[in-house]
Parts: C-alpha cells; sequence; structure tokens
C-alpha cells in the first residue's frame, strides 16, 4: 500500500500528480484509453434535458454521462474507457448519436466551446460583424464577446446606455417610445438595435434591456427581459421571463442574445 500526500493549490497538486503519482499509479492498473466528448446546450432546463436524454444514455455503463448544470448553460459530458482509442470513440458514438438527435439544434457545441467562442467562429466564417446596444447587463455580453482571442474581427464596439437621456441620445430611441412603453419593453430593444447597427455599420446588432432587481424600477416584473436582433431584413424582438437573483438574471439575458445570434447564423448566410 501507499499513502500519496499531495498540496492543496491546484498549480501545485496538477504538477505534482501528473509527474510523480500518475506513473507510479499507472504500475496497478492496466493501461485504458479514456476519451471524453464534451456537449453544450442552450434554451433548457437541467431537468428537461435529464428526462428528455436519459432513456438513452441510463442504458450505458460505459461511456458514463454526466450532466454540469450553469445559469443557462448546460454541460453533457460523455466519458469512455477501452483498450483503443478506436473502441473508445465508438462508445460514445453510440450514445452521443442518439442525443444529438433528441436535443437537435439545442447542442450549440460538442467540444465543450463557450457559446461566445462559437458565435465568433460563425461570425468570421460569414465576414459578418456585430455592435452592441446594452442596458440590464451593463456591458457583461460585450466582455464575454471580448474575451474570445480575435473578436476584433468582428466585433465592432458596443454602447451601455443605461438611462433613457442616453438610450435616446446614443441610440436614437424616441421619447414618445420610452414614454409610452417604457425602457424594459419590446419597443425599446427593437429601437436600441435598430440605433446601434445604424451607428456602427455592422452586419448584426444584439440590444439588450430588462429588469434584474431586486426592486422593480418600471411597472415590469423582476426577471422580465427583451433582447433585439437587428439586421438588413429588419428587426427580431424576444421576450424572456427569467428568475433568480440579479447576477443570474443578467447571466441568463447575455445568454439567450448569443443564443439568438447563433441561430441566426446557422440559418441564414450572410
Amino acid at each position: 500500500a501507499a499513502i500519496m500526500l499531495l498540496p492543496g493549490p491546484p498549480h501545485e497538486l496538477k504538477a505534482m500528480f501528473t509527474r510523480q503519482c500518475l506513473p507510479r499509479l499507472e504500475r496497478f492498473v492496466p493501461k485504458l484509453v479514456i476519451l471524453t466528448l464534451v456537449m453544450r446546450v442552450a434554451g433548457m432546463a437541467e431537468s428537461d434535458l435529464d428526462q428528455t436524454i436519459s432513456p438513452v444514455y441510463k442504458k450505458y455503463e460505459n461511456p458514463v454521462t454526466t450532466i454540469l448544470a450553469g445559469d443557462g448553460d448546460i454541460q453533457i459530458h460523455l466519458r469512455a474507457r477501452s483498450a483503443t482509442e478506436g473502441e473508445a470513440s465508438a462508445l460514445l458514438a453510440e450514445v452521443a448519436g442518439p442525443i444529438e438527435l433528441l436535443l437537435g439544434d439545442r447542442i450549440y457545441s460538442r467540444n465543450g466551446e463557450p457559446l461566445e467562442a462559437v458565435v465568433g467562429d460563425l461570425l468570421s466564417k460569414h465576414h459578418a460583424t456585430l455592435s452592441l446596444a446594452e442596458s440590464v447587463t451593463g456591458g457583461w455580453l460585450a466582455q464575454r464577446i471580448t474575451s474570445i482571442p480575435g473578436s476584433s474581427n468582428y466585433f465592432l464596439g458596443g454602447f451601455v446606455a443605461y438611462s433613457k437621456k442616453l438610450k435616446s441620445e446614443l441610440l436614437g430611441v424616441s421619447e414618445e417610445i420610452l414614454e409610452h412603453h417604457g425602457a424594459v419593453s419590446k419597443e425599446t430593444a427593437e429601437a436600441m438595435a435598430i440605433g446601434a447597427r445604424r451607428r456602427t455599420g455592422s452586419t448584426f446588432a444584439l440590444s439588450i434591456t430588462g429588469e434584474a432587481g431586486p426592486e422593480p424600477s418600471e411597472k415590469v416584473p423582476v426577471g422580465t427581459v427583451y433582447v433585439g436582433l437587428a439586421d438588413a431584413a429588419g428587426c427580431l424582438v424576444v421576450h424572456r421571463q427569467f428568475f433568480g437573483d440579479r447576477a443570474r438574471i443578467r447571466v441568463f439575458a447575455t445568454q439567450m442574445a448569443l443564443d439568438m445570434l447563433r441561430k441566426k447564423c446557422t440559418l441564414v448566410a450572410v
């Protein structure tokens, strides 16, 4: 028997485990190839996803299926073990195929990439550009997009128009819209997206307006979000009602906006 004691800090532990512990452990276990496939899903609750795909993955002990849920994002990890890489790949495909058929375009990534990276690849592929008009998310969407290396190739910039005054002055949202419909409305989201696209000349423009709480400032429930997506053909606005604290609602809003753009880019060639 052997006891191995490792330090707590991850940057020290990982190096020591890889260089010192793993070679020793491999002497006591048979050589196996372990392959992992990570699918990422948007627009579903964890319970709904599990109910949909559990009839598939529960039939198999190998690969092992793990579902990891985040705010607006779910990861499905499939981990297969076998004597050869070919056999492990075949085991993964046997489970992944039926899951992909069940979930369809809700799967946005099959290699673990985050949604902002997938959207960036699609924009680059279509030689398209993007601008933003954010209110409730306060620049969070721009942060996600610019976290991807090379995003300057497609992201032109954005406006954080938090006040009604700046919505009007920067994005051209009329006082009539703000007075009659409010800052959190379909009409305002539409005007914000159209205004951002007009100001920047981008192929696409996304807008987000909503109420993240904890107390409502407009006459709308906390969690109300409107996302606008403008292009040369016009502007689509989608409304959602999210639940949770302020941070969670804002994350859901950015995820919703990115997924709208992903679906637009996969359905329409720019």
